[in-house]
């Protein structure tokens, strides 16, 4: 990949460059020689006090660093020097220099940034000369350009001039105003009209210009390369828009640009997913359970029909019901899905897992309700607080006998929220309280009752405020045979629903997804992931809409047209607000298989002294640098807690606007 001016038209291959792993921050001392000039008592020293004061009490702790606020234009340019002044004052002096964000680039001992060519963004330069301290921002605008389909010089200049030859050349796939996270596998960029022998990309945000030239495909799609996309991720900002422009060539006869523009999320998703396929080709196209994690390979879990499962949030333990419906089982997932419990009823199918995977409670029958009555079983069973490790029912208090349908425990594990099937037969949606300490369940409160529709899948917002549902047409909560459904969002306070038009596909009332109104209504059975990241909640769901031209087979019950799909939820939105946005296709899943019911939870968590990348995935909650340039869970540390780190307040977190989510840090919402 070449870093070029904004004219510069490019050919030859790509070259493809990793964004380094940990930050690189050059120049902690400095081997400059003694400079007359310097103010008394530095004597050459950026260690001493600059201000010649050596018992600790210099009034004075700021520095000057220039310039002030560089923008460097790379690759026109690629170095900038700073220099370290005393307050006031016109002569340099010897510094410590280092920078906050060494992905960008390295600073050396005499003050020179070097800018890394890998991403464009901002990073905060600080100097440092005994007691006294001082920084400035230094910004870099990535100009990147490639021809991975060694397009021609002459249809690269077509390309660049744009025209209008095709009417029909429009975005199939991903959709406008998407928020993608960073760390996801690149979209597949998809497109309707005909045929294309070479396209042009255009992707340009503040402190981002690409362009890329790729070969024609039928039907029209186009890959980025893996490390285009990571510098592209990484290189957009907050509140920085990314404008995706798209221009093609067929025939000789040029259309584009065609334009979107996306959201880039200031964090990679977290944890794994686990879900249902029903002709997986990695089982042997037989049911199973698998795991995928964003941006890597998915993996078999359990072959077989293990179905109707759910998984805690802490990613330790999943539930299931077997293939013949009847018995099932819990598994220990921080031992290779060990089974632990076994029972011989349908207990353990759809249960409400407790966030630490130690409890559960089961999901209830009743005549006529759903699940249904199978293998002779009365259809009367009321929910159970059961203990998942041995299987023994827990004694609790407050249940009764409550038929509570699709449970679903809070983040915080103070609520448990489930279809109240006994109000109004599948219409009514009830949450109430749980202690864990006394395994006492409160009073229930019903947030919404008398839909015209059934309501069920609850699922709760990391903050544990606002209860996600789906609302349908079917009484079996399918999502075929013609049975459609939606999600939205209820708030717990107020009782305050809003539909998930963003997410569903709609937009001031009419569908903006490419195939219209064939592909609308087919969203089900949401999950949360427990942890906000990158200053937005993640909700994944299953839906029957198209992906693109990638499955474009009409009718809702092709076994293709299952998949899971992914969307950004806004945090703190004022309820009754929508606060969702489009939604993207997981890129990792298999395409033949039919995939459903996908839990979205935390990796288990490891013990202090084990290797970490965020603090979220230790037990104590704490994940600092081992010493050794990497990075390991240890003991609650003094000062501040870091994103992702444990909190019980907002005043806990280090960076200014952070928030305290379900007891992590969290980067603040956009503006």
């Amino acid at each position: 990949m070449k870093r070029v001016n904004k004219s510069t038209l490019v050919s030859g291959t790509f070259l493809a460059v990793v964004l380094a792993a940990s930050a690189y921050a050059a120049g902690c001392g400095s081997d400059m020689p003694f400079d007359p000039n310097q103010p008394a008592g530095d004597g050459g020293d950026p260690d001493a006090d600059p201000f010649g004061n050596k018992d600790g009490t210099t009034p004075v702790t700021v520095l000057d660093v220039k310039p002030k606020d560089p923008v460097i234009d790379y690759p026109t340019a690629t170095t900038q020097q700073f220099q370290a002044f005393v307050s006031g004052g016109s002569t340099p002096i010897v510094a410590n220099w280092a920078i906050d964000n060494g992905p960008l680039g390295g600073i050396d001992g005499t003050g020179l940034f070097k800018a890394s060519g890998l991403l464009g963004g901002t990073g905060q330069v600080t100097a440092t000369s005994g007691k006294a301290s001082g920084s400035t921002s230094v910004s870099v605008v990535l100009h990147l350009a490639e021809n991975p389909g060694n397009v021609s010089a002459g249809d690269q200049s077509k390309l660049l001039a744009g025209g209008n030859a095709d009417a029909g050349f429009t975005w199939l796939y991903p959709y406008d105003k998407t928020v993608f996270p960073r760390g996801l596998t690149a979209p597949v960029l998809q497109f309707a009209g005909t045929a294309a022998s070479s396209f042009y990309v255009h992707l340009k945000s503040k402190f981002l210009d690409y362009q890329g030239f790729f070969a024609g495909t039928n039907p029209a799609a186009i890959t980025l390369p893996p490390a285009t996309w990571k510098s592209v991720s990484q290189s957009v900002q907050a509140n920085d828009p990314l404008s995706v422009e798209v221009t093609k060539l067929a025939g000789g006869l040029v259309t584009g640009p065609t334009k979107e523009t996306w959201t880039i999320a200031q964090g990679a998703l977290k944890g794994t997913v686990y879900y249902n396929s029903y002709n997986s080709p990695l089982a042997g196209n037989t049911g199973a359970t698998l795991k995928m994690k964003v941006g890597q390979a998915v993996q078999v879990l359990m072959a077989g029909c293990n179905v109707c499962h759910a998984v805690s949030a802490n990613g330790n333990v999943l539930a299931s019901m077997h293939s013949n419906y009847v018995s099932g089982a819990t598994y220990d997932l921080t031992n290779n899905a060990a089974p632990m419990a076994q029972t011989s009823t349908t207990a353990f199918s759809f249960a409400a897992l407790y966030p630490d995977g130690a409890k559960l409670v089961s999901c209830g029958t009743l005549p006529g309700s759903w699940p249904p009555n199978v293998a002779g079983l009365s259809g009367n069973l009321p929910s159970t607080l059961y203990d998942t490790k041995t299987g023994a029912v827990i004694a609790s208090t407050g249940l009764g006998t409550l038929k509570a349908l699709m449970p679903a425990f809070s983040p915080d594990g103070t609520l448990m929220a489930f279809n109240h099937y006994e109000v109004d037969s599948g219409h009514s949606l009830g949450v109430m309280g749980f202690n864990n300490g006394t395994n006492t369940f409160s009073a229930i409160t019903d947030l919404l009752t008398g839909s015209p529709q059934y309501v069920g899948w609850p699922a709760f917002l990391p903050d544990s405020k606002a209860v996600l549902f789906e609302i349908g047409t079917s009484n079996q909560y399918r999502s075929d045979g013609g049975q459609f459904g939606d999600l939205s969002v209820v708030d717990i306070a107020t009782k305050t629903v809003a539909t998930l038009d963003g997410l569903n596909g709609m937009a001031g009332g009419n569908p903006y997804l490419p195939y219209g109104a064939e592909d609308v209504h087919l969203n089900y059975e949401p999950t949360i992931l427990p942890v906000a990241v990158g200053g937005y909640y993640w909700v994944l769901f299953t839906s029957r809409r198209r992906y693109g031209n990638t499955i474009a087979e009409a009718g809702q019950d092709s076994i293709r047209r299952k998949k899971l799909w992914a969307a950004a939820i806004d945090i703190n939105a004022p309820p009754g607000k929508d606060p969702s946005h489009p939604a993207f296709y997981l890129p990792e899943q298999e395409l033949a298989a039919g995939n459903m019911r996908g839990f979205w939870a935390l990796d288990p968590c490891k013990q202090n002294g084990n290797s970490c990348e965020t603090a979220d995935e230790c037990c104590g909650g704490f994940c600092r640098s081992d010493g050794d340039g990497g990075l390991a869970c240890v003991p609650p540390p003094t000062g501040c807690a870091q994103e992702f780190e444990k909190c019980t307040t907002a005043a806990d977190c280090c960076d200014t606007g952070s928030l305290c989510i379900n007891g992590h840090c969290a980067k603040p919402p956009p503006n």
